[in-house]
């Protein structure tokens, strides 16, 4: 590329150059902004700059000058905080859902967010032994889904599980499902797409990492009345571990110490009633194998009271679990 064509980047390399390099505390000289600049072979000259600076106040980056002896100079604000990359990126790292690879080059990207204090993110990288997904197109998966719901059309994807040789089978006899999206939903680490399955005719979910092939169908999404009615962050309230079942309104009993973790799962909202044994609560929750052990996990301080359907479900897990022990 020419040198003359070079400078049509300055603006942007001056930009780059302060927001890799500098930060609240530490800035660049003039002339070392003018080296920098030389780098990428962008010629510079001290009165061209000031005149930059101003062309980027313009465009909402203010460059300020810090007291020193030469002064230099840094960006006024910061798209991101120090703190607030940190949090990005360890969401990031911690995510089974984006593969190591990815992790990395998104990391990398957010560097440029944090100056000449990027050092402090990498130290925090700790991906390589962490359980990731190896489901690359996932993240391409996610914004399909958002476009879908978007645009009220169905979507329709194969789906994939693992067996005892570790190897990938499709689920549905290798058939695709065909299904109405209605929310993404966060849980346990992973993305799980709510939607209507059209050959089951009820709402199901579906974890977006394993979905394989997914399209874009140009017909329109069926909405029955739940399916309207539903409202993601109560439903995921009321699933365990997003598995599907039937809904109920259960009757539960728990130790008082436990008022926490109850809060902490439905919300404050919910109604305690003091007991002899510690409190009452009624919650709407999905009836499932994951419900029963979420209750199971708090052994004797926790027991289900109302409805008898669901208590005996229960005693019917325990004695299934027992018999498994013997």
């Amino acid at each position: 590329m020419a040198k003359s064509e070079n400078q049509k980047q300055k603006l942007f390399r001056i930009l780059e150059i302060l927001m890799r390099n500098t930060d609240e505390d530490h800035g660049l000289t003039i002339n070392e902004i003018i080296s920098r600049l030389e780098e990428y072979g962008i010629s510079a000259e001290r009165k061209s700059l000031y005149s930059d600076f101003a062309v980027l106040e313009e465009l909402g980056f203010s460059v300020v000058r810090l007291y020193g002896n030469p002064p230099s100079y840094t960006l006024a604000e910061r798209i991101f905080e120090l703190p607030e990359l940190k949090l990005l990126v360890d969401a990031i790292q911690s995510s089974k859902f984006i593969t190591a690879e990815k992790s990395f080059e998104m990391i990398e990207k957010l560097k440029l967010f944090a100056g000449s204090r990027a050092g402090e993110l990498s130290r925090q990288v700790y991906v390589k032994d962490r359980v990731k997904t190896e489901n690359s197109t996932s993240l391409y998966t996610i914004d399909l889904i958002h476009t879908a719901i978007k645009e009220n059309v169905r979507i329709t994807f194969a789906y994939f599980d693992y067996n005892v040789e570790k190897k990938r089978y499709l689920r549905h006899d290798g058939r695709k499902y065909s299904v109405s999206p209605k929310a993404l939903i966060w849980s346990n680490d992973n993305y799980y797409l709510v939607g209507f399955d059209e050959d089951a005719g009820h709402i199901k979910n579906f974890r977006v990492d394993k979905m394989y092939k997914t399209q874009i169908l140009l017909e329109e999404a069926s909405i029955t009345s739940d399916f309207y009615r539903l409202n993601p962050a109560d439903y995921s309230k009321k699933s365990f571990s997003m598995f599907g079942g039937r809904e109920e309104l259960v009757t539960l009993e728990a130790k008082e110490q436990l008022a926490g973790v109850v809060i902490d799962r439905f919300g404050r909202s919910t109604t305690f009633i003091k007991t002899a044994f510690g409190f009452r609560f009624s919650v709407r929750v999905i009836v499932s194998p994951t419900f029963f052990a979420w209750v199971m996990g708090f052994g004797e301080d926790m027991r289900i009271i109302e409805p008898l359907s669901v208590r005996a479900e229960m005693k019917d897990m325990l004695n299934k679990i027992v018999k498994n022990y013997k």
